[in-house]
């Protein structure tokens, strides 16, 4: 049975039908205008860009980019709108090898356009987000997707409301099946400065903690963010901060009740950081796919950090598991 989708395209692109161990990404897809200057300029300043692109940008679209490139089956759910910008992004999403079948059209609306200003000097990246397009619904995945094609389910940590209903929905799935390895595995991320966002620790196996975040929570480092925010994890669950230079660390919560150890791994970074713009989405998908791999956790967390280190050495996405394969020759 295929994933349960009707409709058309309004580009000329073949459905991708997902198999038993696929993954799927449920979040943002926009468009990206990166503009790359020498320095980051001043305010009321008029400067010369040194190279300006255009691709796919948003969180899950981003974390797809590097599972296509890593050879996995991989999806992305979420909404769109119709127009010359939705055909471009998804053009590039689909050279990534990634499933574009499920998407939400909304017409009259426009795709989101994220700006970004990435400064040569130090590698940051400054970013302006627009939007005007209806956030996806309950009734939207369950009427896209077949849960039982999926191994692994990652949340980007928005829309709280609507994806705690999803989460349900996944949860009652799980608990329809009779052996365990027929049962979803649910990772969500939680980046922005938000205080609903607490919602989803303890309805994840995997949950991906930001720095921004752990701060505005009030914790000063990896450490501190793990005892505090790990205590509100279900059962079996694993949480992962990275902390950018300083690397990234783990913990999962035993049967227990009890946090594990806590794991880390050093950052890895580039001999001249160029790019850190989707630094965090290329983190979290290497870390889903090794841990799908059955890898540890530090063993998981050590590879995000590798492959995030590898991204910030050059401008976007493209290319880094291939180059991540030469390094280890």
């Amino acid at each position: 049975r295929g994933p349960c989708y009707s409709g058309s395209f309004p580009m000329n692109v073949q459905a991708d039908l997902a198999s038993p161990d696929s993954i799927l990404c449920v979040g943002l897809v926009c468009l990206d205008i990166i503009s790359v200057c020498s320095t980051y300029p001043a305010e009321d300043q008029d400067v010369r860009a040194v190279d300006q692109r255009w691709e796919k940008g948003g969180n899950a679209a981003n974390s797809l980019a590097v599972l296509g490139q890593l050879g996995v089956s991989c999806h992305f759910l979420g909404t769109v709108a119709a127009g010359p910008e939705t055909e471009f992004v998804l053009s590039d999403l689909k050279s990534y090898s990634v499933g574009i079948e499920h998407c939400v059209y909304h017409e009259g609306k426009k795709l989101p356009v994220t700006t970004a200003v990435i400064s040569q000097q130090n590698g940051s990246r400054t970013i302006v987000h627009y939007r005007d397009l209806p956030e996806l619904t309950v009734e939207d995945f369950k009427t896209k997707i077949c849960l039982h094609l999926y191994k692994w389910i990652h949340f980007e940590g928005r829309n709280v409301g609507e994806v705690v209903k999803m989460l349900e929905v996944i949860d009652e799935h799980n608990k329809s099946r009779v052996h365990p390895s027929e049962r979803l595995t649910v990772s969500v991320e939680l980046e922005k400065s938000k205080p609903e966002l607490m919602s989803f620790l303890p309805r994840a196996d995997v949950v991906f903690v930001s720095k921004d975040f752990c701060r505005y929570q009030g914790c000063e480092n990896g450490h501190e963010a793990l005892q505090q925010l790990g205590a509100k994890l279900k059962v079996g669950a694993k949480m992962i901060v990275a902390w950018g230079e300083l690397g990234a660390y783990g913990v999962e919560k035993n049967l227990s009740s009890e946090l594990s150890e806590v794991v880390c791994s050093p950052s890895y970074p580039p001999p001249v950081v160029v790019d850190t713009l989707a630094a965090g989405d290329t983190f979290n998908a290497a870390v889903i796919y090794s841990l799908l791999q059955g890898n540890s956790l530090k063993d998981s967390i050590s590879f995000g950090c590798q492959l995030a280190g590898l991204k910030c050495g050059q401008q976007g996405q493209r290319g880094i598991v291939d180059k991540l394969k030469q390094s280890a020759i």
